[in-house]
């Protein structure tokens, strides 16, 4: 499945926003790992991602991959700034669903198509 995602012919940047500084890159594939922590640096997490989108809509050959932990789900955290941290993600993902081609879900390392 890994194989769709990425062309592994071509170079590819991989970023882990938690721990990396991402800056657009000079390849034609960036993948941002750990989206979530976007949501928990800012509230604007969608106006951080949007170099990102235009970066990839300049060119044909050009493909945005963002990775993220769905942590919407299960216990609401006790901590108000987890529970605030919480919410901007779901909102965050809604909008990348929503101007998303493609999307996933992997548990397990079974994926299944979204959209």
């Amino acid at each position: 499945m890994e194989e769709e995602w990425i062309d592994r012919h071509q170079e590819y940047t991989w970023i882990n926003v938690k721990t990396q500084e991402a800056v657009l890159p000079d390849t034609n594939q960036l993948v941002l790992e750990n989206i979530e922590f976007i949501s928990k640096e800012t509230e604007e997490g969608w106006a951080w991602l949007e170099p990102f989108i235009t970066w990839e809509n300049q060119h044909p050959q050009r493909r945005l991959l963002l990775i993220g932990t769905d942590m919407t789900k299960g216990m609401v955290p006790l901590e108000k700034s987890d529970r605030i941290w919480r919410d901007r993600t779901g909102f965050l993902y809604q909008m990348v669903m929503e101007e998303a081609e493609h999307a996933y879900v992997v548990w397990f390392g079974i994926a299944e198509q979204l959209k």
